[in-house]
C-alpha cells in the first residue's frame, strides 16, 4: 500500500484505521489511535512471543529492544545511551521523582496546568522529606510567549529551595505549547533541574533532546506517533544516570542504566518494538510537516465554525503557543453542566454515551472548554457533527 497516495480524512480513516461505528472521534489527544497495519504487526509479534517464549525473552527481546531504542533515538535527536523505554509519561515522572536524592525542605515547582497524575505524584513525594510543591500560576489570556518564562524565573527567585521544575512541553488540559528551550536555559542559569513532561509532544512537534538538554524528558509514543499503548520513553542526562534507577528493582540491578530499564521482570514489551514501524508509517504518509499542516488547517476551519455556531471564542493564546493537533473552544453556559470539574465530567459522559461523541471537556478559569483534536483520519464533517450536538444542549438564559 502506497500511503503517500491516500488522501487524509475519510479515505485515510477507511484504509488505515478501524473505529466503532456510529461514534465521532475528535479526541486523538487522549489515548492516540493505532493504524491497522501496526495492529497487525503487534498481533504477529505476540505470536512470535508465544510460539517460543524461551527464545523470545532471552534472545529476541534484547535484540528488538535495542533496535527500537536506536530508531527512537534517531527520531528524537537523542544519544541512544541517554534513552530508555517506559510504559507511559506518568511512569517516567514517577521514576525520576522517586529516585531523586531529596533533602528536608526541598521544593518542586509545577504549574496551574500540570497533569493531575504528575501533581499527585509531587504531593506524595514531598511528604517523604517535609518538602513543598510550589505552583507557577498561568492566567489567560496570554499575550506574549515570554510571559511564561518571566513568571517562572520570578518563582525561582522567590523560592530558592526549588530543586526541580516540572514543565509540560504541551499541556493536556489547555493544549498550550511551552517555550521550553528558553525555560530550560533559565533553569540551568540558576542550577535548578528541569523535568519536561512531553506526553503530547512526540509526533506533534520536532524534538532534538541533545539540543534541548533538559535534565529529564518523558514522552509518549502512543499518543501522536501511532504505536500501541504503553509505549513511552525517558531521556536522562548522563550526569544523573548513576542514581536515576527504575521503579522496579530487577535481577539486572547495578548492571548499568539501560539494562536495568530493559529487564523489568516478565512483561509484554511489544509496543516498544513497534516504534520503528510507527516512524516508518509517519514518514510514508509524507512526514510530520505534511501531517501538521493538515491538522492545523482543519482545526483552523473547525474552530471558526464551532465558535460561530456556539457564539463563543477560542482560548486566548499566541499562535506560536498553539499545539498543531489540539485546540480549546469555550463552551456556552449550559443548564445541566455547571462550570466545575464535576460539570465537565458529567458533560463528557453525556457526550460519550448519549451522543456517541468522543471528546474532552476541561474547566479553565471558571469556564468550561472543549478540547478538540485533529489527526489524519478526521475531516470537517466530524466537527460539524460535534457542533450539532453542542447546539442541541439546553442553555441558561
Amino acid at each position: 500500500m502506497d500511503l503517500s497516495k491516500i488522501e487524509f480524512g475519510a479515505e485515510m480513516k477507511k484504509e488505515c484505521f478501524h473505529f466503532e461505528e456510529g461514534y465521532v472521534f475528535v479526541n486523538h489527544a487522549a489515548y492516540g489511535e493505532v493504524p491497522v497495519l501496526i495492529r497487525d504487526k503487534q498481533k504477529q509479534l505476540l505470536d512470535v512471543q508465544n510460539d517460543n517464549t524461551g527464545t523470545y525473552f532471552r534472545e529476541v527481546l534484547p535484540r528488538m529492544y535495542m533496535k527500537s531504542l536506536q530508531a527512537a533515538a534517531g527520531f528524537l535527536g537523542a544519544d541512544v545511551n541517554n534513552l530508555v523505554f517506559v510504559q507511559n509519561a506518568t511512569t517516567g515522572v514517577n521514576t525520576v521523582l522517586r529516585a531523586f536524592p531529596w533533602k528536608v525542605g526541598d521544593e518542586i515547582l509545577t504549574t496551574t496546568y500540570t497533569y493531575d497524575a504528575v501533581r499527585n505524584t509531587c504531593s506524595r513525594i514531598v511528604q517523604m522529606f517535609s518538602g513543598h510543591v510550589r505552583e507557577l500560576q498561568i492566567q489567560f489570556p496570554i499575550k506574549d510567549v515570554s510571559e511564561l518564562t518571566e513568571a517562572m524565573t520570578s518563582c525561582l527567585e522567590k523560592y530558592p529551595n526549588i530543586k526541580v521544575v516540572i514543565l509540560d512541553h504541551i499541556t493536556s488540559s489547555t493544549a498550550l505549547l511551552f517555550p521550553i528551550k528558553k525555560m530550560i536555559e533559565e533553569c540551568r542559569k540558576r542550577g535548578v533541574l528541569v523535568l519536561i513532561d512531553g506526553a503530547h509532544a512526540p509526533g506533534q512537534v520536532e524534538i532534538n533532546l541533545e539540543d534541548l538538554c533538559p535534565d529529564f524528558y518523558v514522552g509518549n509514543f502512543h499518543k501522536w506517533l501511532y504505536t500501541p499503548r504503553g509505549c513511552a520513553f525517558l531521556w536522562v542526562h548522563r550526569d544523573h544516570q548513576s542514581w536515576c534507577t527504575p521503579l522496579v528493582t530487577s535481577r539486572q540491578y547495578n548492571n548499568g542504566f539501560q539494562i536495568e530499564f530493559c529487564v523489568q521482570g516478565t512483561r509484554d514489551d511489544i509496543p516498544y518494538f513497534l516504534v520503528p514501524d510507527a516512524i516508518l508509517f509517519l514518514k510514508e504518509l509524507g512526514g510530520m510537516e505534511k501531517i501538521n499542516r493538515y491538522k492545523r488547517d482543519l482545526l483552523d476551519k473547525a474552530t471558526i465554525m464551532l465558535t460561530e455556531r456556539l457564539n463563543t471564542d477560542v482560548l486566548q493564546i499566541p499562535g506560536s503557543m498553539e499545539a498543531p493537533g489540539m485546540r480549546m473552544v469555550l463552551l456556552p453556559e449550559y443548564e445541566d453542566y455547571p462550570k466545575t470539574l464535576e460539570g465537565s465530567e458529567k458533560l463528557f459522559m453525556d457526550l460519550t454515551h448519549k451522543y456517541k461523541t468522543n471528546t474532552a471537556i476541561y474547566p479553565v478559569q471558571g469556564e468550561l472548554y472543549i478540547r478538540v483534536s485533529a489527526n489524519i483520519y478526521n475531516e470537517m464533517s466530524d466537527y460539524q457533527k460535534l457542533a450539532d450536538v453542542l447546539c442541541q444542549l439546553p442553555r441558561k438564559h
